[in-house]
């Protein structure tokens, strides 16, 4: 049989295999860049949700299709676009987007005329675009002349992605030998801004590339028509010390290229390309991608937080705890994109989370299923059918899941056949029976138990309390209390030979002699899980034990003392003549002591009887009972001159018992009352009604009896207040006759005396 700690060591050594792995390839796609064009269109989106307010220094001074309209078709002539220098003269720095590759054949004197303008302005910018396919290393420079009266140059050439979107933009670039900066750049440097600039380039990567954090969609950059510059209707306070950008802008002459802001549109202008990027270098923003060691970490962390919370949860949890990760990870790469300007791709961290789930589930269902496989073979092993089960051969391991939900619930079948088996065995064992746990709390009770408690007046025990409670409102030993509680602790029985904890004789609160067992409970792997504590009432068997002492006693003292007494005297007549009124004497002495023995033996069997004959209750008038006893002791009492009567009217009283035990008990307590009454006395019967009961009530006039001898009245072999007198015998069991029926009948017997004040001696009976 496999080791427990191996088989549960074997799915945590598997989780932790399936983290690693799971781990390991997020971080891998993360150090790649991710998942490339999904991750591409996250970005886009999240670039849209990033917006910032257009900067109100950056002005696009648009070749429009109004301006198209107005000033003729495309290419105008270099002296136009002079006259709109000359109205940019306050502006900080122009830059002018327009290709000026070749000498203008057509107009010779407009290139001079633009060449001037430029150097009274003093702060333009010509582009130059870098050729890298048609002809590798050339590079498009302005024409000589406008070079030369050009403040600076810069390239204005897009970086494509492979989908055709600019998302990049080179800032500085090595080209032909030269060090070439962007457009954006120069224009800072030209501006007096050469900090931004390069605060703009230490942010680039080591390609001189950033990415273009787009402060919104198409037309967000201020603009103004180029034929509206020209006529001079932006008054010059509108131009004074901003960023002016001129390029095309009309309907099929301007470059437009896709952007993560243009999904909407064709795409954005290239001017407002280079706009977005002077507006990033002012506003000290450039999206930059980290390390691929930190986008590796960015990919694995959110794996290892699902792995650990599949660990750790519920299936539940964990899937909430998964949705809310794949929810979270674009949360966290815009965040960062918004607030930290650093783009982790995400799609790498989202595989990695959505493989979690399926995989971690498959990896707990298959050991799962094999610790089920295991401990339904177990249970087979070790825990024969029971209740008439047939024994069902175990699912085929490459069995379908359905199937071995169908094995286990036949074994849990088993398993509560088992313990209701188990449960009604405790149920009808006849001892009261009670199962502590390990930390001496109650867990199981039977039926036994239960009625032991209802009948010591205490409520029984409910499932969960301490065992220390219970024992106090049971045993009333102090010692006593504390041996079980030792025991039940799982302390180590004192004699090793016995199983047993404990196992002593103890007493209850209501008097009752118990035997208390106390066995321990161990788990399968021999661990202490609790105790079985068993209570038996031997009460009868110690009574028993007490009524053979007094039944001994009895035939030893009470009934050999008269037999002695008449060997004593036949002894005594036969060694001597005696004269006949001694002889007279001697034989009535002895005739007195064979009636007292008589009656003692006709006392013990009519107690001993009342106590073990089975009774056919049957209505009886409890009126006629005491007439007839009245009537049956009359001669008794008359002959001592003792006045014995009913008091009148005597009424019908039903009540259900033997006719012979109750007339019997009736008689003993008249009896009684005529001997220890004195002469010439009065001796009282009635019956009087209460609710469900009657009370027969004997009233005599007789020396009474003290209150310390009361407890003790009605015990066999009890004789209280008859030590100064020889003329009343008998053994002390007509009470106890009394009592017995009493009680078997369901009733009881009482007595209220006082020393000097008579006694008065009431059965009380339940009403037929």
């Amino acid at each position: 049989m496999a080791d427990p700690a191996d088989s549960q060591e074997r799915p945590s050594r598997s989780g932790l295999w399936l983290t690693l792995a799971l781990a390991a390839l997020a971080a891998v796609l993360g150090a790649f860049n991710g998942l490339g064009r999904l991750d591409q269109v996250i970005y886009d989106r999240a670039v849209m949700m990033t917006g910032r307010a257009a900067d109100p220094e950056i002005l696009v001074v648009a070749i429009d299709d109004a301006s198209i309209e107005a000033l003729g078709r495309w290419p105008w002539r270099r002296a136009i676009h002079a006259a709109l220098i000359d109205r940019l003269n306050g502006a900080r720095a122009v830059g002018l987007d327009l290709i000026f590759a070749e000498p203008d054949t057509i107009k010779a004197g407009d290139d001079a005329i633009l060449a001037n303008s430029l150097r009274r302005n003093g702060r333009t910018v010509l582009p130059v675009v870098l050729d890298r396919i048609r002809k590798p290393g050339a590079i498009g420079l302005p024409i000589a002349e406008l070079a030369q009266a050009a403040a600076s140059t810069g390239f204005i050439n897009a970086v494509i992605d492979s989908d055709g979107v600019v998302r990049k933009a080179a800032l500085s670039v090595q080209f032909a030998g030269d060090r070439r900066n962007h457009l954006a750049i120069s224009m800072l440097e030209v501006g007096g801004e050469s900090d931004h600039a390069q605060r703009l380039l230490k942010r680039a990567d080591a390609e001189g590339r950033i990415l273009i954090p787009y402060a919104g969609p198409p037309a967000h950059m201020r603009t103004v028509s180029y034929l509206s510059v020209l006529r001079g209707d932006l008054p010059p306070e509108e131009l004074r010390g901003k960023y002016v950008l001129v390029g095309a802008w009309a309907t099929g002459m301007g470059d437009d290229y896709p952007t993560p802001v243009s999904h909407d549109v064709s795409g954005i202008s290239g001017v407002e390309i280079i706009a977005n990027i002077l507006q990033a270098a002012r506003s000290d923003i450039a999206y930059q991608r980290p390390a691929a060691w930190w986008n590796a970490l960015f990919a694995a962390l959110p794996v290892l937080l699902a792995c650990l919370a599949l660990w750790r949860l519920s299936p539940k949890q964990a899937l909430l705890v998964s949705l809310a990760l794949l929810a979270g990870i674009p949360l966290a790469a815009w965040l960062l994109l918004a607030h930290a300007s650093l783009w982790f791709a995400p799609t790498a961290a989202l595989a990695g989370v959505a493989l979690c789930y399926p995989l971690w589930s498959w990896r707990s269902q298959e050991a799962a299923l094999r610790y089920m496989d295991n401990e339904l073979r177990r249970l087979q092993r070790e825990y024969p059918p029971v209740l008439n089960e047939a024994r069902v051969p175990l699912a085929n391991p490459n069995a379908s899941l359905e199937s071995r939900i169908g094995e286990l619930r036949r074994a849990l079948a088993r398993v509560r056949n088992l313990r209701r088996f188990l449960a009604d065995g405790l149920d009808g064992m006849p001892d009261a029976t009670l199962v502590f746990d390990q930390d001496g709390r109650m867990r199981f009770r039977n039926q036994a138990a239960i009625m032991y408690f209802q009948r010591l007046g205490i409520r029984p025990p409910r499932v969960g309390r301490p065992a220390a409670h219970l024992l106090e409102r049971t045993l009333s030993d102090e010692a006593t209390r504390q041996r079980v509680a030792d025991a039940l602790s799982g302390r180590s029985p004192t004699d090793a030979a016995s199983p047993w904890s404990a196992d002593l004789e103890v007493r209850d609160h209501a008097g009752r002699d118990l035997i208390l067992k106390c066995a321990p409970i161990h788990t399968a792997e021999g661990h202490f899980a609790g105790n079985v504590v068993t209570l038996t009432d031997i009460s009868g068997i110690r009574q028993a034990e007490r009524q053979r002492e007094e039944t001994l006693r009895f035939i030893s003292h009470d009934m050999r003392a008269p037999q002695s007494s008449i060997l004593a005297l036949v002894e005594m007549a036969q060694e001597g003549s005696a004269a006949p009124q001694a002889r007279e004497d001697t034989l009535k002495r002895i005739a007195m002591l064979a009636n007292r023995t008589l009656r003692l033996v006709d006392d013990f069997v009519h107690l001993t009887r009342a106590e073990s004959m089975v009774i056919s209750a049957v209505d009886l008038d409890l009126g006629s009972l005491l007439q007839d006893a009245i009537d049956d002791l009359w001669p008794s009492a008359n002959k001592r001159g003792i006045l014995l009567e009913a008091q009148a009217p005597v009424p019908v009283a039903y009540a259900r018992g033997d006719q012979t035990l109750l007339m019997r008990a009736l008689c003993n307590l008249i009896d009684n009352a005529i001997k220890y009454s004195p002469s010439d006395t009065r001796i009282e019967c009635g019956i009087e009604e209460e609710p469900g009961h009657w009370r027969v009530a004997i009233r005599d006039q007789g020396q009474g009896i003290a209150q310390q001898d009361l407890a003790r009245l009605f015990e066999p072999f009890s004789r209280v207040g008859v030590e100064s007198r020889d003329d009343v015998g008998g053994a002390g069991l007509g009470l106890a006759f009394v009592r017995t029926v009493a009680e078997r009948l369901g009733g009881s017997v009482e007595v209220r005396s006082e020393p000097g004040s008579g006694s008065t001696f009431t059965l009380r009976l339940p009403k037929a």
